[in-house]
């Protein structure tokens, strides 16, 4: 039996469902959980709602009890990550869209994320129109097999070039190459440079985030980061070289050092790249990726 609405807002006690089904696609949804995943006993994470002042989970159920088979983040950024179900049933995937709009019409989002059949689907319920639109491509790398990971050891691209984990102490240091990375890859049109955005985004991401940096002659080049973290898959991102030192190897270092970690614990890898960024799809098909969806983040405000 449905219930009268097709959404309803997500309660603690349907966490576990929620885990079961954003762990069913982690390559599409580790944007989703990483936004909610905690720290809770050293490594250990769990998932934590938002407040319901500042944000929501919206789940629709299938017929059989605990089970969900779609989901809106609406985070406290005023992110909206909406994965829709595939509803063979037009008359209840109608009801889906109308519902969905009854239920969120009083949250104005700024953004929105996920693959590109979901978030057109989303405004197109909420009649919503983006400013800004990127599209990019959703791309996952398999697990290489245990045996073939002591052998893929990262080298440095050229001598003099060294790799590293950075740490919050290099901040300073990288805040030169994460406010190139922002205005060369991150800034719509709509969009201005904020230099306080800049710095508080680079120290969480060094808080929360693996970060790889490639230093030469003392000086910060490179850089490669997690940008999501879920369950047990990661999504790669903030991958920049400074333009000088492009067509050397600094970037494809950089991301087998990352990958080398997160293949040796066991975790999945995943991102989302523009299509028309035709060095770095090379780059990471050369790694192993290989495309799965089509995926965008469209702006709705700055």
């Amino acid at each position: 039996m449905r219930s009268l609405l097709a959404w309803r807002r997500t309660v603690r006690a349907d966490l576990p469902a929620l885990r079961a089904f954003l762990e069913a696609d982690e390559v599409a949804r580790v944007g989703f959980s990483g936004r909610l995943l905690v720290e809770k006993h050293g490594s250990e994470r769990e998932l934590k709602l938002p407040s319901p002042i500042r944000g929501s989970v919206w789940i629709t159920e299938a017929e059989s009890p605990g089970s969900i088979k779609g989901a809106l983040l609406y985070h406290p950024s005023r992110l909206a990550f909406p994965i829709f179900p595939t509803e063979s049933d037009s008359a209840y995937s109608a009801k889906l869209d109308r519902d969905l709009a009854l239920l969120c019409s009083s949250f104005t989002p700024a953004s929105a994320l996920g693959l590109s059949s979901d978030v057109e689907r989303y405004e197109a319920a909420l009649a919503l129109s983006p400013r800004a639109r990127v599209d990019y491509k959703l791309m996952s790398r398999p697990l290489p097999p245990r045996e073939a990971i002591s052998r893929n050891a990262p080298l440095p691209a050229y001598p003099g070039l060294s790799l590293r984990r950075a740490e919050v102490a290099d901040l300073e240091g990288l805040l030169p190459l994460q406010e190139a990375y922002e205005r060369e890859e991150v800034l719509t049109p709509i969009h201005s440079f904020s230099a306080s955005a800049c710095r508080a985004s680079l120290g969480r991401t060094l808080e929360r985030q693996l970060v790889y940096v490639a230093e030469e002659g003392g000086v910060l080049v490179g850089k490669a980061c997690t940008n999501a973290r879920g369950f047990g898959s990661d999504q790669i991102g903030g991958v920049y070289t400074l333009p000088e030192r492009r067509g050397r190897g600094v970037a494809r270092s950089l991301v087998s050092a990352l990958l080398y970690e997160l293949d040796a614990t066991g975790r999945g890898s995943s991102l989302f790249v523009k299509p028309t960024n035709a060095s770095a799809r090379a780059l990471y098909l050369g790694l192993g990726f290989e495309d799965i969806d089509d995926y965008r983040a469209d702006y709705f405000e700055a």
